[in-house]
């Protein structure tokens, strides 16, 4: 067998090991932490939703009633349905599905590191095989799921991303592979795919940096990295500025000293030059993404009309603009001292969190929980000792410059000059990162290990004999101890089995504080809700999307942070904090007739089509108690919004009414989707054989 052939077993069983915890409890599926399993569940109620209507309904879902009051499910950036992860979970259900998914996409991060380590910066294969283990055992992805974040495992594709970008010269179907794989980001990882653009952004920029050019013999690290730098940060710092300010004037002036910079400094237009074809390579990756995702990009322009994002990064505490009557706000998340940031990337994250409490339920955390690395006090002095050995090296000082610029993004305003502000705050789609540390920590982690590496090397080349195999054999030893710290809490995430479910007649919930909120009206209730924020902490079973989707009930006022700007189905039952269920006394059905006369025979609501049997004595509207959303096409007379909620005006008579949710745009982009599929597919044969060919 060959090397690589025994690497890839020997990561494969690296990554079972280390996810074995998760499986201890084969059905489980949550946390002893309830705040916690907030997210984690409504991460989860995608893959539940997708398969009961694939399976159970039989329908391709491009909305759900489940959700919302009525939610385009097709256009939600954590919808799995067309993503090839769906089908683990149609295979093995939703539990044990995306446990293996889990398996799949921890052994991509670790080849990646391999190929990254072994085949890019041509480390041996013993340091290299010690980098991809200790990124396969580290804590990075045990505290995101921890605390809930399924969305971030799809940032594990990114080193096998970048190393078939780096390694495209000769190779152009690479590049089409890397798409491929980013595809898989964009449609299932929402915020995580602008951040592997942007990292893959860095990335490039570095690596023409660190390109050797005529008369750079001598040149330091400093020297190469910095003009470079210097010039990105003045195309993304006068976004930053604008922003903050207002106005347009820091983008004219900013960019037109970058201009002259560019104009005035050698350097950087011979930088320019080198950084043409490689911009072009990483345009090609995301024109493969993007057309293969054409439909999750239709869907997220929907949404941006549509749609509301409740969780955008607040500034007021800046460096650049200190507000002297306000403290450093706490949920930005960003390390607040070096000793937090070692911490962070030796420990893993705590079991027990500790929570300000909010309307009797446990509230925001005071731990920044997404900080945490695992890493061990061992490979951290060895990813310390490859910086310092390694830095001046081409490529390696690419890793380097390249964790340090994500490091300091990571401290923010408390590392002066503010990094984040900077490089990323003003950019399109990276301005709404909450809590930064949870979406750029992992670009820390991948050139940590990487440069761990690179420290067993230099390490072990001072050393010969027994006492070099003695060292290595103890390096790899010493894995077990991430091995364990880390694993154990995959185990405590899926320590509790999720309960059976209890099927229900279709109706729609809201939550309520207390049973005296029903009297009082719908939209003071509402009014309330926001202003207590109570769909954002603890919510109770009965109104938790994951276990009402399972029951077939559809939760209105869910957690989810990505809503619809109006939400107007009214409940039928209102659930309490407590628990309680309590009928709503004002609800007028499943559907109604507006201002007139006749009867409602039959409603059946399902995911993409509606059916009324409505008996009407005069002309009149039959209102659906379903958000009125542009896409439906009726079966017969005008279909209109009345108060948020879908309407249909009828002649007299009896009619059997169907409201089909086909929304043209996003059906077309579906199709572009697939043609983008046989297309792309098509190019990366024809590269391959013309390759072939050539070198025959």
């Amino acid at each position: 067998m060959r090397s690589s052939g025994r690497v890839a077993l020997l990561l494969a069983a690296a990554v079972v090991a280390f996810s074995l915890p998760a499986f201890f409890e084969l059905q489980g599926i949550a946390s002893a932490d309830e705040f916690r399993n907030n997210d984690w569940l409504n991460c989860r109620s995608f893959d539940v939703l997708s398969r009961r209507a694939l399976l159970e309904d039989g329908e391709v879902p491009l909305r759900t009633h489940l959700l919302g009051g009525g939610f385009p499910l097709i256009a939600h950036p954590s919808d799995g349905t067309w993503a090839p992860t769906i089908l683990a979970v149609l295979l093995l259900g939703d539990v044990v599905g995306v446990k293996v998914n889990l398996l799949l996409f921890l052994f991509a991060g670790a080849w990646g590191t391999w190929l990254l380590a072994r085949r890019w910066l041509e480390l041996e294969t013993g340091p290299a095989l010690y980098a991809a283990l200790l990124f396969a055992f580290s804590g990075w992805l045990p505290s995101m799921w921890l605390v809930g974040f399924y969305n971030q495992v799809f940032y594990l594709l990114s080193p096998l991303i970048l190393y078939l970008l780096v390694s495209s010269p000769g190779r152009p179907e690479r590049l089409v592979g890397g798409g491929a794989l980013l595809l898989l980001v964009l449609q299932q990882g929402g915020h995580a795919f602008p951040a592997v653009g942007y990292f893959l952004l860095v990335c490039t920029w570095l690596l023409v940096a660190a390109r050797r050019r005529e008369g750079d013999e001598g040149t330091g690290a400093l020297r190469r990295f910095g003009p470079p730098l210097l010039l990105l940060g003045l195309i993304t710092a006068p976004m930053a500025f604008a922003r903050a300010t207002g106005s347009a004037w820091p983008l004219a002036v900013g960019w037109a000293l970058a201009a002259g910079v560019v104009a005035a400094w050698p350097r950087l237009r011979r930088f320019g030059r080198a950084l043409a074809p490689w911009a072009g390579r990483l345009a090609l990756v995301l024109a493969v993404a993007s057309t293969l995702g054409a439909v999750r990009l239709a869907g997220l322009s929907m949404l941006s009309d549509e749609g509301r994002y409740e969780h955008e990064l607040q500034r007021g505490d800046a460096l650049w603009f200190p507000d002297p009557w306000s403290t450093a706000n706490t949920e930005e998340r960003f390390y607040a001292s070096p000793g937090d940031f070692v911490a962070g990337l030796s420990g893993r994250v705590p079991s027990a969190a500790e929570y300000d409490v909010n309307w009797g339920r446990g509230g925001d955390p005071h731990q920044a929980e997404y900080a945490w690395l695992g890493l061990t006090p061992v490979p951290i002095l060895l990813a310390g000792l490859g910086l310092v050995a390694g830095w001046r090296r081409r490529r390696l000082g690419v890793v380097v410059a390249a964790g340090l610029l994500f490091t300091g993004i990571c401290f923010g305003w408390r590392l002066p000059p503010d990094l984040h502000f900077l490089f990323t705050w003003g950019v399109p789609a990276l301005d709404a990162f909450s809590q930064p540390i949870k979406y750029w920590n992992f670009f820390i982690l991948l050139p940590a290990v990487l440069l761990a590496g690179y420290g067993l090397q230099v390490a072990l080349a001072r050393l010969r004999g027994r006492g070099r195999r003695a060292a290595a054999a103890g390096a790899f030893a010493l894995l077990a101890w991430p091995l364990l710290q880390n694993g154990s809490a995959l185990g405590e995430l899926f320590e509790f089995p999720r309960p059976a479910p209890e099927q229900e007649d279709y109706h729609q919930v809201a939550l309520v504080a207390e049973s005296w909120w029903l009297e009082v009206d719908l939209q003071s209730i509402r009014a309330m809700s926001d202003e207590l924020h109570l769909r954002d902490y603890v919510r109770p079973r009965s109104a938790t999307e994951y276990f009402n989707i399972r029951r077939g009930v559809g939760t209105i006022d869910w957690y989810g942070s990505v809503v619809m700007a109006e939400e107007a189905a009214e409940p039928a039952v209102f659930a309490t904090l407590d628990g309680d269920e309590i009928a709503n006394p004002g609800f007028g059905g499943a559907a109604r007739i507006l201002e007139g006369r006749g009867r409602i025979e039959d409603v059946d609501i399902g995911h993409n089509r509606i059916r009324v049997i409505a008996e009407l004595e005069e002309d009149s509207a039959v209102v659906v108690n379903q958000n009125w959303l542009p896409g439906f096409v009726s079966s017969a007379g005008e279909l209109r919004a009345v108060d948020g909620l879908l309407a249909v005006d009828l002649p007299a008579g009896r009619h059997e009414l169907e409201l089909d949710y086909r929304p043209a745009g996003l059906i077309a982009a579906l199709v572009a989707s697939f043609v983008a599929a046989v297309a792309w597919a098509a190019i990366a044969v024809a590269l391959v054989r013309r390759r072939r060919r050539e070198a025959a």
